[in-house]
């Protein structure tokens, strides 16, 4: 249904008063979304999996590379895209008009796309997501984070898309509602609508995707199903961000040295500089290897 072809974005950010230098936020991802299936992207601060998230989206423009929704360019589509392709942010505070009532939230994408039969619809929808048919009336600032993410995922469905991008939709929740809101994920999965979740956190993932992407430095460097990358992961990488699980924020779960630039920029392979199994080949070229039904991006293989 998604399929994302070799995109590439760079930015350029500052790096003295009058110079900037590039950064490679993607660098050749590829990858498909099937119907129904919850497609997790996993990857730390700075991966690229926002950037990803984006895209497909239609909030920014990749450098170089396709998306496509049922082999039709996004780029090419117009506003009936918005219909099709809905998103959950992690902050629903910024996300919701603080001036509107839930009601009023949920009922908005509906009016835009002039649909009909409205006030059953945002009724569907809020219960599907578990918002209670009292709080209709009530404003954002009235709501708890959790009981305000549900109200963004009632926007998010009641045009009944086709796929929902997730971006840390409970990075800001409580561990107790957490797991609440994923089970929406997964009832959502029930009704044949896809997810792209954008995560930092592992056990989301082993809880609601089908299939799992891991994004380090721009490069997607393992796609496999769930049981395959989490229990028996290939890439370096992989292995490492698995062996610190769990941790209460990402930028916990490695040493400084980590989250320092890397040393070679120019080597072939994202994770040559911190690799502890690289080999020399590695600075020059990356093989893309199939291994059981998954890709790897290693020389090792």
């Amino acid at each position: 249904m998604l399929n994302i072809q070799d995109v590439h974005k760079t930015f350029w950010v500052k790096s003295s008063l009058f110079k900037k230098k590039p950064v490679h936020a993607l660098k050749g991802v590829s990858l498909k979304v099937e119907r129904g299936e919850i497609f997790a992207i996993v990857g730390e601060s700075g991966s690229g999996k926002s950037t990803l998230g984006k895209i497909v989206l239609r909030l920014e423009r990749p450098d170089k590379g396709k998306v496509l929704l049922e082999d039709r360019d996004v780029f090419s589509m117009g506003k009936e895209y918005t219909k099709l392709v809905s998103a959950v942010f992690q902050d629903p505070t910024t996300s919701l008009n603080p001036r509107y009532t839930v009601y009023q939230i949920v009922e908005e994408p509906l009016l835009v796309h002039g649909q009909k039969d409205i006030p059953n619809r945002v009724k569907r929808s809020l219960e599907l997501s578990q918002v209670p048919l009292e709080y209709l009336e009530r404003r954002p600032t009235q709501l708890s984070g959790g009981q305000r993410q549900r109200v963004a995922i009632s926007r998010a469905i009641v045009l009944e898309p086709r796929l929902i991008v997730a971006d840390e939709p409970t990075a800001s929740l409580d561990a107790s509602i957490r797991r609440e809101i994923l089970n929406l994920f997964l009832k959502l999965k029930e009704r044949n609508i896809s997810t792209l979740l954008i995560t930092h956190d592992v056990r989301a993932v082993e809880y609601t995707a089908d299939r799992v992407g891991v994004l380090y430095r721009g490069v997607l460097v393992e796609v496999g199903s769930k049981s395959q990358v989490l229990k028996n992961p290939l890439h370096p990488y992989t292995q490492y961000l698995l062996e610190n699980v769990p941790v209460k924020h990402p930028r916990e779960r490695r040493p400084r040295s980590f989250l320092e630039p890397m040393l070679d920029e120019t080597s072939s392979c994202p994770f040559y500089s911190l690799c502890p199994k690289r080999l020399e080949e590695c600075r020059y070229t990356l093989r893309e290897v199939s291994i059981d039904g998954r890709l790897v991006k290693c020389n090792l293989y």
